[in-house]
């Protein structure tokens, strides 16, 4: 065994360790709150940009500076529908 392949067994037995002891969970719990975090915002300020009769997909989408396909699915997610390019509220709620 070289000194090289000793280091790297040694480094992935301490990592797996780390990762058995719950580590490295604390940087995953922390993205997915903070993705949380930035879903319900969006969603909050597109309610309230459709509120103010704002609903047009792209415009949207400039204004949140994300793409198109992003502000459907956080659309959809808040419970409206699109529509011709619009945002529309649902009839189901």
């Amino acid at each position: 065994m070289t000194i090289e392949e000793y280091k790297k067994q040694s480094i992935d037995r301490i990592n797996k360790q780390a990762v058995v002891a719950g580590a490295f969970t604390n940087c995953f719990d922390k993205r997915a709150q903070s993705e949380r975090q930035r879903t319900s915002e969006r969603k909050r300020r597109l309610r309230a940009l459709v509120r103010s009769n704002i609903t047009e997909i792209d415009v949207l989408a400039q204004y949140f500076m994300i793409s198109v396909n992003t502000i459907k699915k956080i659309a959809y997610s808040s419970g409206y529908h699109i529509s011709n390019g619009r945002v529309v509220e649902s009839v189901m709620r």
